[in-house]
């Protein structure tokens, strides 16, 4: 046999065994990429799937995704966290399969006797309006980690993941459980209610009013601040879905009601009693939305805290730089004080100690009171002075009210203001009020 054909035979025999090297293993590989996915080798991206139907432990739940993100559809509609409702089809997409058996297999045990007869769990993904959906069913778990499947005629043994999912988080974890979502600085109106008494702060431009119980000025600051911690008030948890009855909970009536209106809508949350025990956490539920949740105390004390914090503590909202004149009228004079530049005058011509203009404006404007108080009736019989503001051509800006206590041993010797309001703005124990024409450095009549 010369050289070549040699060469020949065992190019041939390389190649041969090669080829039957190669071919096992390419084999291998396309039956791994064949049932590495629960969905065959197109399986959905996250960014695809609209909508996704969940069958677990006998209840029924169904999600779909719009422009607003994803919202719990039934057993009723629930805003939902997209982060974590997203582990469900992740989960699903990213599973791995061990193993896959036609189903129709007489060498396999029976679907009942795989936990698959029916499912102990089914996952549905959709893409689109119109898209193919893809079906899942979970069986029992087996041994090692693995856990059953089935897709169409196969049936799969997978990881336990989505299993060790579904146990771990029940799908009430996955609700956005913010009292109330959306809401900002830019809401109209508050209304509070805690044992039949309402509290009502409306938005009037830039500025905040009280309407109810008495129509007042409100804080703004405080009111801003309010409305933040409303907006991020959350339930601590689901304590129960679509309840028979709402008196066990304290919810039928509810203790306490809030309602936030912004861009025209409204949502409602109502308070009722303590969870039990030495626990100070309440049952609340939102209005139309049949779920039982637990807020914890330091929310609670957030959404029914003191009103009185939400009142304007000053004695007039005023602007110092609008006041270019003042009068004072108690039961022995009648003052009428104008600026001229930095100076102050009488009628009289009479010139006023500034320094004393000041802290009466000080006192009237920029200081806040100590404590405040609601009264249905006027104490008229603790008035001492009215002092009105006055504009650059002699017009009324606001008129104040001053009231003092009896001083001591009678009484604690407290001053007041009032705005019209019958809402009593008791000062610091400290303040001074110069109301004589004595206390300006004037001549008494």
């Amino acid at each position: 046999m010369r050289w070549s054909t040699v060469g020949i035979v065992w190019a041939l025999a390389v190649f041969v065994v090669a080829v039957a090297w190669w071919w096992p293993a390419e084999t291998a590989r396309s039956q791994q990429e064949r049932i590495s996915s629960v969905f065959g080798l197109n399986p959905p991206t996250l960014d695809e799937i609209t909508h996704i139907d969940l069958d677990h432990e006998g209840k029924h739940w169904s999600f779909e995704r719009d422009d607003d993100g994803w919202w719990q559809v039934l057993p009723f509609r629930h805003r939902m966290r997209g982060e974590l409702l997203s582990n469900l089809p992740a989960s699903a997409i990213s599973l791995e399969v061990l193993d896959a058996m036609d189903g129709a297999a007489p060498d396999l045990p029976g679907a009942a006797s795989l936990g698959l007869d029916p499912p102990a769990a089914r996952i549905v993904l959709q893409t689109g309006t119109s898209g193919t959906p893809h079906l899942l069913d979970l069986g029992r778990r087996g041994m090692a980690g693995r856990a059953w499947a089935q897709r169409g005629g196969q049936i799969l043994v997978v990881d336990g993941a989505l299993h060790d999912l579904l146990e771990q988080e029940p799908p009430e974890t996955w609700r956005d459980l913010r009292l109330f979502p959306g809401l900002t600085v830019d809401a109209e109106q508050i209304d509070r209610t805690v044992s039949d008494e309402t509290l009502t702060l409306v938005r009037e431009g830039r500025r905040w009013r009280i309407t109810a119980p008495l129509p007042t000025r409100a804080d703004g600051a405080s009111v801003l601040q309010h409305i933040a911690e409303i907006a991020g008030t959350r339930g601590e948890g689901v304590m129960f879905d679509e309840p028979a009855s709402l008196d066990a909970f304290g919810l039928e009536p509810p203790i306490a009601r809030i309602t936030a209106w912004q861009q025209g809508r409204s949502r409602t949350l109502l308070v009722g009693d303590r969870v039990g025990g030495a626990s100070q956490a309440r049952y609340a539920m939102v209005e139309g939305v049949p779920s039982i949740l637990r807020i914890n105390a330091r929310d609670v004390d957030n959404l029914l805290g003191d009103p009185t914090v939400l009142v304007d503590h000053t004695g007039t909202n005023v602007s110092l730089s609008d006041v270019s004149g003042v009068r004072i009228v108690t039961s022995t004079s009648d003052i009428l004080l104008e600026r001229q530049l930095d100076a102050w005058f009488d009628s009289g011509e009479n010139e006023a100690i500034a320094s004393q203009i000041e802290l009466l404006l000080s006192v009237l404007i920029d200081v806040r009171a100590a404590e405040v108080t609601l009264h249905e009736t006027y104490p008229s019989d603790l008035e001492v002075a009215t002092v009105t503001l006055l504009d650059a051509v002699g017009g009324p800006l606001d008129t104040v009210r001053v009231l003092r206590e009896l001083r001591p041993p009678a009484g604690q010797g407290r001053w007041a203001l009032e705005n019209g309001d019958r809402v009593l703005r008791v000062m610091p124990d400290d303040t001074e009020i110069p109301l004589q024409p004595s206390d300006f450095g004037l001549p008494t009549k």
